[in-house]
């Protein structure tokens, strides 16, 4: 379901479990993935998807109206 879906806003992100917002920050890692084997990025992603979900939840949490993919999107680290 997910990986035929639109883009995700807040609303759908809040409403999902906490194994559905797993498995859409596991696809983030995948496109991210294809990326970084077509060129590179200049952001790694290190972490591990549950701890992505952690950061995207704290970061409505503390009022972020954002997509969930640009969050993730800055949460890489800058490439060395």
């Amino acid at each position: 379901m997910l990986a035929c879906s639109p883009r995700t806003d807040r609303a759908q992100w809040q409403s999902m479990t906490r194994d559905e917002k797993t498995l859409y920050v596991r696809q983030l890692l995948g496109h991210e993935t294809v990326k970084e084997r077509k060129g590179g990025n200049d952001r790694v992603f290190v972490r591990t998807p549950d701890e992505y979900v952690t950061r995207i939840d704290a970061a409505y949490a503390r009022g972020d109206r954002r997509d969930p993919d640009a969050i993730f999107a800055e949460m890489g680290e800058a490439r060395r």
